[in-house]
C-alpha cells in the first residue's frame, strides 16, 4: 500500500513540477516580449515586474514536491564510506525527518504571513493585485512538500528496518524517543533560554552544531533553516523567528532577480539537450587539434563553451569526459593527462559566464549586481583557460609519450563545426554582449538565453516527448535542491546578522593587524580545502554570510571577492585527496587508480593556483571589464 501511495506521490509531484518549469519557460518568454515590445514600439508590458514576481513564486514553490519525491537534497557524504552501513542509512532517515520539519515549519509560516496580507487587504503597488492569493499558493505547496515528504520518510525508515539496515525493535524505539527527545529540547531552548540574547556560547554552539549535522549526512538545507530559527528564537523570540521566515522567503521570492537562476538553468537544459556540447567540440578539435595533445587542448576548450551554457563544474566533466575519454583513450593518451584535462576543464563549468550559477547565488545573498559579476568573470575564465592550454603544452613537451603528434583538420572540418555551433557563438554573444552593454539586466539576459536555447533544440528537433521531460526533471531536481539551500541560507543569515559574530570576526581581524593580503591568503587556503568535498554551491551558502562582511570591511569590493571565491573553489575541486571532479572521472575510467588521477590533476591544480595568484595581486583582471561597463 506504502509503494503505491508513493506512485501516486510521484504522479502528483510531476504534474506539479510540469506546471512550475512550464510556468518558468512562460516567464521567458514575457519577459523577451516586453524587451522586443520596448525596444520596437515603445511600448513594454504594463507591471511586468509585479506580475513575474507572482508567476516566479509559485513556478518555484511548485517544483520542491518533485525535489522532495526524488530526494535531491544536498548533503555532505564525506563521512559516509567510513560510517557503518547501519548507522548511515539511519542518519539519513534522520536526515528526512529534519527536512519533513523544515517544509512543515516553512507551510505554517507562510500560511499565517498570508492570512496577515488578507487581513490587510495588501496589493501590489502598480497592478493593486491582492499578495495575499500567491501567498496562500506558496503556503500550499510547502504543506503539499510536507505531506510528500511524509511518506517519503515513512518509505525509507520501512525500506532501512527490513533491509541490511534492521536495528531490531530496541533499536527503532531507541531511534523514535532520541528524534522526539531532540525535538523536545529544541522546543524547551524555544520556550526558556530567550534571555540567550547575543551570548557567544550560543553562536558558537549553533554553529558547531551545523557542522556535526552536516557530517552526519543531514541535508544542508534543512539544518541552516532550522538552526537559523533555532538561534533567531533564542535571540530575539520563538514567535519572531517564524515571522521572520515567512517574510525573508516572501522577500526573497518577490526580488527581480530571482528570475536569473532558474532561466539560467533551464537555457543550460535546453543547451544539452540540444547537442551544445558536442557541437563546441567539434569545434574545439578543429581549431586545437593541429598541435600535439591537440584532443587534450580541444576539451578544455570544449569545457569552456559548454560550461557558458551549464554552470556546472561536474555536469561539463560529466558530460565532456563521456565524449572525449573513450576518444582519447583510442589514440594513445596517457591516463594521466585525460584525466587531469577533463577534471581541470570541468572547473571552467561554473566559471565561464553566463551559466555561473554560484555566482547568481552570491548576487542573491549579497545584493552584488549579478551583471557586474558574469562580466567580471569573464576576464579570469580567459586567464584560467590559457593557463590550462599552457600547462597540456608544457606536459606533452616534457612527457612526450603522454599524447600522440597534432592532426590539421580535414577538407572543410572548420566551416562545418563553425556553422554546428553557430548558434550557440551567437546566443551566447547575444546573451553576453546585451549584458555588458546594458541593453539587458541580468534577469533579461537569463530570459533570452533560455528562449534562445529552447528555439535552438526546437530546430533541431531534440524536443520529442523523452527529450521534453528529460528537461523538465533535470531543471526541477536542480532548482529545488539550490532553492532548499537558500532558504536555508536566508534563516542562518538573519541569524548571523543578530548574532554579533560579524562584528566579532571583523574585530578579530583588525586585533591580529595582519597584511590584507595575509588575511586573503588565509581564507583561500581554508576554501581550497573546503572546495575538496563540497560544491561550489555549498561552500557559498555556508561561508557568505560570515566571510563576506569581514572582506568588505577591509575595503574590497563584492564582485571582486565573489569572483576570487569561485575561482578558489573550482580550484578546490582537483584538489587531492577529496576534489570532486576527480571522483568524476574515476567512474567514466574505473580501471584507472585514483593516483594516477592525482598525478595527472597536479600540474593544472598548480596552474588554478597561479591563475588564483595573479587575480589576487592584480584585482583589475576582474575589476576592469566591470569597471567599464556604460552606465
Amino acid at each position: 500500500m506504502l509503494s503505491r501511495i508513493e506512485r501516486g506521490c510521484d504522479r502528483v509531484s510531476e504534474r506539479l513540477a510540469f506546471v512550475g518549469v512550464i510556468g518558468i519557460l512562460l516567464i521567458a518568454l514575457m519577459i523577451v516580449s516586453d524587451v522586443l515590445l520596448r525596444w520596437l514600439f515603445s511600448a513594454p508590458i504594463r507591471g511586468m515586474n509585479e506580475i513575474v514576481e507572482v508567476m516566479l513564486a509559485v513556478a518555484i514553490a511548485a517544483v520542491f514536491p518533485s525535489g522532495v519525491c526524488r530526494r535531491v537534497h544536498l548533503s555532505i557524504d564525506l563521512l559516509a564510506p567510513r560510517l557503518p552501513h547501519r548507522v548511515g542509512d539511519w542518519l539519513v532517515v534522520v536526515g528526512d525527518a529534519v527536512l519533513l520539519v523544515m517544509l512543515a515549519v516553512f507551510a505554517w509560516s507562510m500560511g499565517t504571513y498570508a492570512n496577515d496580507l488578507g487581513a490587510r487587504h495588501a496589493q501590489t503597488s502598480y497592478l493593486g493585485m491582492p499578495q495575499a492569493p500567491t501567498s496562500w499558493c506558496v503556503s500550499v505547496l510547502f504543506a503539499v512538500s510536507a505531506l510528500l515528504q511524509m511518506v517519503m520518510l515513512a518509505s525509507r525508515a520501512l525500506e532501512t528496518q527490513r533491509g541490511r539496515s534492521h536495528l531490531g525493535a530496541g533499536g527503532f524505539v531507541l531511534l523514535v524517543v532520541s528524534v522526539c527527545a531532540t525535538v523536545l529540547l529544541g522546543w524547551w531552548l524555544f520556550k526558556h533560554l530567550a534571555d540567550t540574547r547575543q551570548n557567544g556560547w550560543l553562536t558558537l554552539m549553533i554553529f558547531t552544531m551545523l557542522w556535526v549535522l552536516a557530517f552526519l549526512l543531514i541535508p544542508l538545507g534543512p539544518i541552516m533553516a532550522l538552526l537559523g530559527m533555532l538561534g533567531t528564537g533564542l535571540s530575539i523570540g520563538g514567535e519572531q523567528s517564524f515571522v521572520t521566515a515567512a517574510g525573508d522567503i516572501a522577500g526573497f521570492l518577490a526580488n527581480p532577480n530571482v528570475a536569473t537562476l532558474p532561466l539560467f538553468l533551464l537555457m543550460g537544459s535546453f543547451a544539452a539537450v540540444a547537442g551544445v556540447a558536442e557541437d563546441l567540440y567539434r569545434l574545439a578539435q578543429a581549431l586545437l587539434g593541429r598541435f600535439k595533445g591537440g584532443l587534450a587542448h580541444a576539451t578544455i576548450g570544449g569545457c569552456a563553451g559548454f560550461g557558458a551554457v551549464t554552470g556546472s563544474s561536474l555536469a561539463t566533466s560529466a558530460t565532456i569526459g563521456r565524449a572525449v575519454v573513450p576518444e582519447m583513450v583510442a589514440r594513445g593518451y596517457s591516463p594521466p593527462l585525460i584525466t587531469g584535462c577533463v577534471a581541470a576543464g570541468g572547473t571552467l563549468g561554473a566559471l565561464v559566464p553566463p551559466g555561473s550559477g554560484p555566482l547568481v547565488v552570491f548576487a542573491l545573498l549579497t545584493e552584488a549586481s549579478i551583471g557586474e559579476l558574469f562580466i567580471a568573470s569573464v576576464g579570469p575564465a580567459v586567464l584560467i583557460v590559457l593557463l590550462y592550454l599552457a600547462t597540456i603544452t608544457l606536459y606533452v613537451h616534457f612527457a612526450p609519450g603522454s599524447a600522440p603528434d597534432g592532426e590539421p583538420p580535414k577538407k572543410g572540418e572548420l566551416g562545418s563545426a563553425l556553422r554546428g555551433s553557430g548558434a550557440v557563438t551567437i546566443l551566447f554573444a547575444v546573451v553576453m554582449g546585451g549584458l555588458y552593454l546594458g541593453v539587458f539586466t541580468a534577469t533579461e539576459s537569463a530570459a533570452v538565453g533560455a528562449c534562445g536555447a529552447f528555439i535552438v533544440a526546437l530546430v533541431r528537433g531534440k524536443l520529442r516527448r523523452e527529450a521534453f521531460w528529460g528537461v523538465m526533471a533535470e531543471t526541477t531536481q536542480t532548482t529545488a535542491m539550490i532553492y532548499v539551500l537558500i532558504f536555508g541560507a536566508l534563516m542562518f543569515s538573519f541569524f548571523v546578522g543578530i548574532s554579533g559574530v560579524v562584528e566579532t570576526a571583523a574585530g578579530l581581524v583588525a586585533h591580529l593587524d595582519w597584511p590584507k593580503l595575509a588575511v586573503i591568503l588565509l581564507l583561500l587556503v581554508l576554501y581550497v580545502v573546503l572546495g575538496t568535498f563540497m560544491d561550489s554551491f555549498t561552500v557559498m551558502i555556508i561561508t557568505v554570510p560570515v566571510v563576506t562582511p569581514v572582506i568588505l570591511n577591509m575595503g574590497y569590493s563584492a564582485v571582486w571577492w565573489g569572483v576570487i571565491m569561485l575561482i578558489v573553489v573550482e580550484a578546490g575541486n582537483i584538489s587531492p585527496p577529496f576534489g570532486l571532479n576527480m571522483f568524476v572521472l574515476k567512474t567514466l575510467m574505473p580501471d584507472v587508480p585514483m593516483g594516477t588521477v592525482f598525478k595527472g590533476v597536479m600540474p593544472f591544480f598548480m596552474a588554478a593556483l597561479v591563475g588564483l595568484a595573479l587575480c589576487v595581486l592584480f584585482p583589475e583582471i576582474i575589476t576592469w571589464l566591470p569597471a567599464s561597463m556604460p552606465k
